[in-house]
């Protein structure tokens, strides 16, 4: 069980992501939160077998886990991989947390990630030229208020680790085996001093995950270079995705489960 923010729910219609690709590499269905209709006939099918469910959501951060306990109780996973702090610890204006927006800011800008580099652009030359020109601007704007005042995070560090640290000690409670993913890199240039706050955050998670007796993973440490993202430098894109599957399907060898794989992670066998 994945639960986590767009990272691991993935991005844009077909929702490329780590765990999608994890499942082709398993060859196991992916149960995603978003797909109501499967999601409810699995929860209701007694079909034994090695499930993987994506309970991530875009747009959601950490305390947004606490309302999936009840299922997870009810389901006993084997395993739950815990990918939070990325959308939590992204600098962002200050504007978004005290709403003293310039009067020249767009309301339609003020969300918290209305102004986020777009991933990708559309292939239709007209919809790609107002996508870029739109894209522009708010990449200007953002960075002037960025400019002007120190930028803050969605939830700040301390706070956030008081999230982190009740979830694994309630997932600990299942008596399941929890892994906790550290942050991958957040291009500089985009989003200026959130590098250097997700090295804060990595820290910090780590130093939670030995103190709850869980394992704490730095799969960003494995990665070997290349065209791993998206244009905004945060989200992984296919190549990355796939990269990040691989990753992970080795490190779940590891440890004491009944997931292993053979064949260069290609199928899961008792």
């Amino acid at each position: 069980m994945f639960l986590g923010d767009s990272l691991t729910e993935g991005v844009g219609w077909q929702r490329i992501s780590h765990v999608a690709e994890l499942a082709k590499q398993l060859r196991v269905p992916e149960i995603r939160s978003r797909d109501r209709d499967t999601l409810n006939g699995e929860l209701k099918s007694k079909t034994a077998g090695l499930r993987i469910w994506n309970f991530a959501c875009e747009g959601k951060t950490i305390e947004s886990d606490f309302e999936w306990l009840p299922l997870i109780r009810s389901l006993q996973p084997e395993l739950v991989v815990i990918f939070r702090g990325s959308l939590e610890s992204i600098i962002r204006p200050a504007m978004v947390s005290d709403a003293s927006w310039p009067w020249w800011v767009p309301r339609s800008w003020r969300n918290y990630s209305a102004m986020d580099p777009r991933c990708y652009f559309s292939t239709t030359w007209w919809r790609k030229a107002k996508q870029v020109s739109v894209d522009a601007l708010k990449q200007k704007a953002r960075l002037k208020l960025l400019n002007a005042r120190p930028g803050k995070p969605l939830i700040d560090l301390d706070t956030f680790a008081a999230y982190q640290t009740k979830l694994i000690k309630q997932l600990r409670d299942f008596e399941t085996r929890v892994i906790v993913l550290g942050l991958l890199p957040v291009d500089q240039h985009r989003f200026p001093g959130s590098a250097a706050q997700f090295k804060s955050v990595n820290a910090r998670l780590q130093q939670i995950a030995e103190a709850e007796g869980v394992e704490f993973f730095d799969w960003a440490s494995q990665l070997n270079g290349g065209a791993l993202f998206y244009r905004d430098g945060f989200h992984p894109n296919e190549a990355g995705a796939i990269a990040l599957a691989t990753i992970l399907c080795e490190r779940l060898g590891h440890g004491q489960n009944h997931l292993a794989v053979a064949g260069g992670c290609a199928a899961p066998f008792d």
